[in-house]
């Protein structure tokens, strides 16, 4: 009895795959009413900047290949998916393991000396090394708020804190309470960290600097690139995707 459900089993499996290896016209219709949609639901997100969506889909092809292993590793004790570390490192360096800013950040997460030395990271260039402590580090900045928060909110929250430090939320968050705001929504926060940065930083800010803009856009950009990552591995996941 068991033998003949076994080969009832191996049959009809191996015409289920028989049938997907056809590419019928109702198989080849479905996917590439998928690609539309992925295609139509990029081209919503990248709406205001088209030409950063084909340098960003670029990179994807050719760049992230190189490093994905690395951002799985690195994720995988984190409370957020690869994709997001892979988004942050993106809008630090644009998965260029070389990169170096005028302040001397270096590197695929962009880690200052004293965060890399924090972190355990020896060698800031190597992309291994500074992509698991770049990750480790978020993880780190993302703990340091009150879990009462919701985990998106914190979230958004904590890339702010990555890119200005954790002190600079938490005094935009006081400020928010003080008027008789949400501290907890970012939504909310983020009405306020403008403010409490121009007072920060008000002699020390270049003329036409506005480091409240800058730190916005940061989240921003970084929200984008994780949908537009989260959309494609959602369609490679279903068998739905190009590549």
């Amino acid at each position: 009895m068991i033998i003949k459900k076994l080969k009832y089993f191996l049959f009809f499996s191996l015409v289920c795959l028989t049938i997907l290896g056809v590419e019928s016209p109702l198989f080849a219709s479905y996917e590439i009413q998928n690609f539309d949609n992925l295609d139509k639901d990029l081209s919503d997100l990248w709406v205001d900047d088209p030409a950063g969506q084909t340098i960003f889909l670029n990179r994807v092809s050719k760049r992230l290949p190189n490093y994905k292993k690395s951002f799985k590793r690195a994720s995988e004790d984190l409370d957020v998916h690869w994709t997001l570390i892979a988004a942050i490192s993106y809008q630090e360096s644009h998965w260029d393991p070389k990169a170096i800013s005028q302040t001397g950040v270096r590197g695929m997460m962009m880690l200052t000396q004293k965060t890399a030395k924090e972190m355990g990271i020896r060698k800031r260039t190597d992309p291994n090394q500074s992509i698991l402590g770049g990750a480790n580090y978020f993880q780190k900045t993302l703990e340091r708020f009150p879990v009462s928060i919701p985990k998106t909110d914190r979230i958004w929250m904590a890339l702010a804190a990555y890119n200005l430090g954790f002190m600079n939320l938490n005094k935009a968050r006081q400020l928010t309470i003080e008027n008789g705001r949400n501290s907890e929504s970012w939504s909310d926060v983020k009405e306020f960290l403008p403010i409490h940065l121009d007072r920060r930083y008000e002699n020390e800010l270049f003329e036409g600097q506005n480091k409240g803009e800058e730190a916005l856009e940061y989240v921003e950009r970084i929200r984008l690139y994780y949908e537009t990552l989260s959309l494609i591995e959602k369609n490679k996941a279903l068998g739905l995707s190009k590549s």
